[in-house]
């Protein structure tokens, strides 16, 4: 099959996607029983363009245009999980997708999948920490970003800024106060720097105490 005819195809098969879709609530969720001859898909170019549109998708500020992006995505990487069942990068993508339309049940199957074939995937389990943290499940969200080192700028600054979130509100200015610096070092700002000086502040207060 020519270069041509292999994308009519994909096009065909995303088409057939979308049109056996249901709603729910503000977005749809897709059906996985259509059938589909995945050997005839160049899953390499599904993943360039599926990863093209998510980069362009995080960069949105606008919700409901947003919106429009949520569909399209859902259906590129549910068909790339399918051709690399093996691989926690896709399934992550959907964790992701399915968290912010607010599906709670999909999402987590989703990252439960990633992190078992991959338990210390950076990327998963920090997405799946945010999935926690959204939902001020602090505790579980902790637990995932503890294994979630070594993830690239910006996300190993927002990693940090959130986990000094959590042990700020346990009360542990202490650990607080590790992560916010580290955030520090990699994006400096004034709020930022404000709060590391009350931290110190109370974290000093808290040891004279004791």
């Amino acid at each position: 099959m020519n270069r041509f005819a292999k994308h009519i195809f994909l096009v065909f098969c995303l088409c057939v996607f979308i049109n056996r879709c249901y709603a729910t609530t503000k977005y749809v969720n897709i059906e996985y029983d259509v059938p589909i001859d995945y050997s005839k898909i160049d899953k390499n170019a599904l993943a360039t363009q599926a990863n093209l549109f998510f980069n362009h998708f995080e960069q949105i500020t606008d919700d409901e245009y947003k919106k429009k992006y949520i569909q399209p995505l859902l259906n590129r990487y549910s068909v790339l999980s399918v051709m690399v069942p093996e691989d926690p990068f896709n399934f992550t993508r959907l964790g992701i997708l399915y968290d912010i339309m607010g599906n709670d049940r999909y999402a987590k199957s989703c990252f439960f999948k990633a992190t078992n074939l991959v338990p210390d995937y950076a990327y998963a389990t920090y997405s799946f920490g945010n999935y926690y943290y959204k939902r001020g499940l602090y505790r579980k969200a902790l637990a995932q970003y503890k294994v979630s080192e070594g993830l690239p700028y910006p996300y190993s600054y927002d990693r940090y800024m959130k986990m000094g979130a959590v042990y700020e509100k346990l009360g542990n200015y202490k650990e607080a106060l590790v992560f916010y610096k580290s955030a520090y070092k990699q994006q400096n700002g004034l709020d930022l720097y404000n709060k590391i000086l009350l931290l110190e502040e109370l974290n000093s207060k808290n040891m004279l105490y004791h």
